[in-house]
């Protein structure tokens, strides 16, 4: 998705950019619902895959996931998990809600690329996509 924003930037620029977004301090939003939040807690901890497991800054965060994002790379290997490609899997505490149901759906709906993420997405209904979304929105 960034590719055609940033080819034309140097990698001094690029530095630049990373430098400032890291240092910006995440704010989460407000919470809707508690009790939907609680539940997105659950299902982010406990589903097997764990989501914590590569999307909490406890995690390998920043570390190249093979295949797990995938960029549209699919694989052979582990039952189709990893794949050819890595990508770089986000820290998604303290993500606007809106932002990650919307990436939740078109994983769900093939529109996005990703061995595992297809599979965890399309596994879950609206409400549980929207609970995992408010949790992690509510997450600094």
């Amino acid at each position: 998705m960034m590719a055609p924003n940033v080819t034309a930037l140097a990698y001094e620029d690029i530095a630049d950019v990373a430098t400032y977004f890291s240092q910006q301090t995440r704010k989460p939003d407000e919470q809707k619902d508690e009790s939907r939040v609680a539940e997105g807690q659950s299902l982010f901890y406990s589903r097997m895959p764990s989501c914590a497991v590569c999307h909490t800054a406890g995690s390998r965060r920043g570390m190249p996931m093979r295949g797990m994002m995938g960029g549209g790379m699919m694989g052979g290997g582990m039952g189709g998990m990893m794949g050819p490609g890595t990508a770089n899997v986000p820290n998604l505490e303290g993500q606007r809600a809106a932002y990650i149901v919307d990436q939740l759906n078109r994983f769900a709906s093939g529109e996005r690329q990703g061995t595992v993420m297809n599979r965890m997405a399309a596994s879950l209904d609206d409400a549980n996509r929207q609970a995992i979304a408010e949790f992690l929105s509510s997450t600094p």
